[in-house]
């Protein structure tokens, strides 16, 4: 299981080299100048144990259907009618190779693009792996598809590293997506395992077997074995901003507090939004663990799968919840929406605060995170505001946490000021996000309510709590839906 080697260790390396993430250069992108809002969190697929291990990709079939690819050393197909309904049976499509080979460990397809009448997918694979001691080795190849990704051709290898195998390390080149620069190149963003930095090569669209690494300012380097010029952790789920023109990755950063989103204009020079596109608390591999783990975050399009995208998209990563290992893994999906202002906002990004609730139960939560286990049959309610992914400059606010407990199997959960879950008797399960402190242009209240008869807490930005509860008290101000 792959997932499990991007351990402590790993962070600390990035930490080392650098926790601002990409390289910071010049770019005509005003990055400030971006309105971000991310939608809520929607459990398209899982738990599994024994896939959900790389980036998820998709195609849109003639019939109008989807078809969605997850991975954990064999690639599986999944079909439904849309890409929201990912959650049906799947079946192996592409395995592992043979004994000793470059791939003997596993073959993940990360990324796919048409080209003509066939699917270019680009499949990342390991060797000689002892995932005990944290060993493998990792390449990337290509392979073509003439069904729409039922069958495979056999995979060439056309990235690999610099290093060689190690007893008790990873090593190489891998975790790449590919991304179609609308120049007649494919590239592809890859991790580096020696130094944990992001790497990109490019292939002519017309000859994707054809491979050159970015290095001192050229594509001059070979896929196979050559050297590559670090252009920063970015992350290796990217895709391309169509109305724009720009490369965007996302990667999850602990040091940054969040998901973050860099962008580029020419493909090689990255600058980053200052705030995540999503909170978090930690990024521990080591499972199970107190927080929650967002991983292998990638961007798709709604319309056809592909990760060439309007300004509308989905935020796409794999998750596993507080106090759980890697047997709970959930695909999770958000709607986004990215626009270009005139001039700079004082603030950017907003993540949905969603009311859900049980119908049959009358009961309600509030939360920003995904909902996961029991709470998976829980639907939709309303968008109460967006909350803010950090605290801005220059303007107060309040830090809230999403407390719950479960007093005689009766589930409660509600928002509180961070640090103040256990004094209610609640557990604290993750940051929910920030709200402003007084009133802002543009923003909402948001209350807290509670249902007496449901004995249940929930949110509203009405003070008569739509009629659904009673009013508690005021808990500060959110970004407008």
């Amino acid at each position: 299981m792959k997932a499990a080697l991007l351990s402590a260790a790993g962070f600390i390396a990035l930490a080392v080299l650098g926790m601002a993430g990409s390289a910071q250069a010049e770019s005509d992108i005003c990055v400030d100048c971006l309105r971000v809002r991310v939608g809520s969190p929607v459990v398209i697929r899982g738990p599994f144990p024994d896939e959900l291990d790389a980036t998820f990709t998709a195609l849109k079939l003639a019939d109008g259907s989807f078809r969605g690819f997850s991975a954990n050393g064999a690639t599986y197909a999944i079909d439904g009618p849309t890409i929201w309904d990912m959650g049906g049976e799947r079946r192996a499509v592409l395995r592992g190779g043979e004994p000793g080979s470059i791939s003997d460990c596993g073959r993940w397809l990360t990324s796919t693009t048409r080209s003509g009448d066939e699917v270019i997918g680009l499949v990342h694979q390991e060797r000689d792996c002892d995932y005990e001691v944290g060993r493998t080795g990792k390449s990337m190849a290509i392979a073509t598809s003439p069904d729409d990704g039922l069958s495979w051709s056999e995979p060439q290898t056309v990235i690999t590293g610099t290093d060689t195998l190690q007893p008790d390390r990873i090593t190489g080149e891998g975790d790449c997506s590919m991304v179609d620069g609308m120049d007649g190149y494919l590239y592809a963003y890859c991790l580096r395992n020696s130094d944990w930095q992001t790497i990109v090569a490019r292939a002519p669209q017309s000859d994707s077997t054809n491979w050159h690494k970015y290095y001192e300012g050229g594509w001059t380097e070979p896929g196979l074995g050559g050297k590559a010029t670090a252009i920063g952790f970015l992350g290796p789920g990217a895709g391309y901003l169509l109305n724009d023109g720009w490369v965007a990755a996302v990667a999850t950063d602990p040091w940054f507090g969040g998901v973050r989103l860099s962008l580029s204009a020419d493909k090689i020079s990255f600058v980053d939004l200052d705030e995540p596109l999503l909170t978090i608390d930690g990024s521990n591999w080591d499972r199970p663990a107190e927080t929650d783990l967002i991983a292998y975050g990638t961007i798709l399009n709604p319309d056809n799968g592909s990760n060439a995208v309007d300004q509308d998209f989905l935020l796409s990563y794999i998750y596993v919840p507080p106090g759980k290992g890697f047997e709970s893994r959930y695909l999770v999906f958000h709607e986004v929406s990215v626009t270009v202002q005139d001039i700079p906002l004082p603030v950017q990004a907003g993540m949905a605060l969603t009311r859900w609730s049980d119908p049959g139960q009358q009961i309600y939560v509030t939360s920003t995170g995904p909902l996961t286990g029991d709470r998976q049959a829980y639907r939709r309610d309303t968008t109460v505001a967006y909350m803010l992914t950090r605290a801005p400059e220059g303007i107060a606010s309040v830090k809230f946490a999403e407390c719950s407990s479960n007093w005689a199997g009766h589930l409660d959960q509600m928002l509180a000021a961070d640090g103040s879950c256990g004094a209610g008797g609640y557990d604290r399960e993750r940051t929910a996000g920030w709200l402003f402190a007084d009133e802002q242009p543009d923003a909402v209240p948001v209350y807290r309510c509670v249902n007496e008869q449901a004995r249940t807490h929930f949110a509203s930005s009405a003070p008569d709590c739509e009629g659904l509860g009673n009013m508690e008290f005021l808990l500060g101000y959110g970004l407008a839906p």
